[in-house]
């Protein structure tokens, strides 16, 4: 029974049908009143992926706020307008899309302003670049998190059409359409195009730092679409052959505290982006690296946990085991040497 000035609303009803298909399929009244819900759900979910269905593309350029001045007299104001210019171009050729014949053209200048900085303003660059790459990375996760709802939905509406075909005919939207694949593989380009700017322009340690940091991304890249993973899988290794040189050069007069802090940097990058290089496969039509690429990948990955204190290289070495085990695509890395001779060096400490 419905009581009286009762409101309606889509989780009520989902929730009261899923309540009903937990009912025992026996005839009667509380068959009827289940078809009768099952129909209400019908039209309401029907009508919603149909207002979907009209909205425009997402992939669309956004309008980007144009800097201005606030402190005309500043004694900095030179640097000061050259930042805002620089950051406004870079956001630009992040909402550009890809396909426009604009794209090519502010991608040039961008990199025409970073090349004369190098010259004069290393500095300017790097903290023009290290935001950008910030706000890369999170317009990268966020469009992954958008393709799993749009996975979710399109459950959903395979659900609805194994039971009435003819509801979504004219609604129809796939969960790939749904997911920017385009707009996703541009990101992952450009991280590595900003992440490449950061390094030359001397700013090895805070990309390093930022990469490993980015813990939401990695998560979801694990399961990404095939040539979204054989694009970060390229981005991860061009930053872990920066993070061990990074290590070597700095290692040579490093204090304690030093390698203490160059070690932290390191086991946050490989808990980080070890499970995708475990569990990417290779992309439908170039493979995610050559093989010179993967043994020298390998050989950097050694060196880097053989850097690390007994404990961390346990943690690391456990964290590959799982996913590489757990990987049915991908043979690579494959560390299996090295924690042979690492858990036999471990037993002969325990000896002595």
């Amino acid at each position: 029974m419905y009581k009286e000035g009762a409101k309606s609303n889509p989780a009520s009803l989902a929730a009261a049908a899923a309540a009903l298909f937990l009912l025992p399929l026996s005839g009667g009244a509380s068959d009827l009143l289940r078809r009768t819900l099952l129909c209400l759900l019908q039209v309401f979910l029907s009508l919603v992926f149909l207002l979907l269905s009209l909205l425009p593309s997402p992939v669309q350029l956004h309008p980007i706020p144009i800097p201005t001045a606030k402190h005309k007299h500043s004694s900095s104001v030179d640097s000061t307008c050259a930042s805002r210019a620089l950051s406004h171009v870079l956001s630009v050729v992040s909402l550009v899309p890809v396909s426009s014949r604009k794209y090519d053209i502010v991608r040039s200048l961008a990199d025409r302003l970073l090349d004369e900085n190098l010259r004069f303003n290393a500095e300017l660059n790097q903290r023009v670049l290290a935001d950008a790459f910030s706000q890369t990375i999170c317009r990268l996760e966020a469009t992954l998190s958008s393709g799993e709802l749009g996975f979710i939905g399109g459950a959903v509406k395979k659900g609805i059409k194994r039971w009435w075909p003819t509801v979504l005919v004219g609604a129809e939207v796939s969960s790939e359409e749904a997911f920017d694949a385009s707009k996703a593989d541009k990101l992952a380009a450009e991280l590595l195009w900003i992440g490449e700017k950061l390094v030359v322009s001397g700013a090895v340690e805070e990309t390093v730092v930022g990469w490993g940091a980015a813990t939401g991304l990695s998560h979801r890249a694990v399961s990404a679409d095939a040539r979204l993973q054989v694009a970060l899988v390229r981005v991860t290794v061009f930053f872990l052959r920066h993070a061990n040189l990074m290590q070597s050069e700095e290692a040579k007069g490093a204090v304690e505290e030093q390698e203490r802090s160059i070690s932290a940097i390191h086991m946050s990058f490989l808990k980080s982006w070890l499970p995708l290089l475990c569990r990417a496969t290779n992309g439908a039509e170039t493979p995610t690296l050559n093989n010179r690429e993967k043994v020298e990948t390998v050989r950097i990955l050694v060196e880097m946990i053989a850097k690390l204190s007994w404990e961390q290289q346990e943690e690391v070495l456990a964290l590959w085991l799982h996913h590489f085990a757990a990987s049915p695509d991908s043979d690579w890395p494959n560390l299996e040497s090295y924690y042979a001779q690492w858990y036999s060096d471990s037993h002969k400490l325990f000896i002595n």
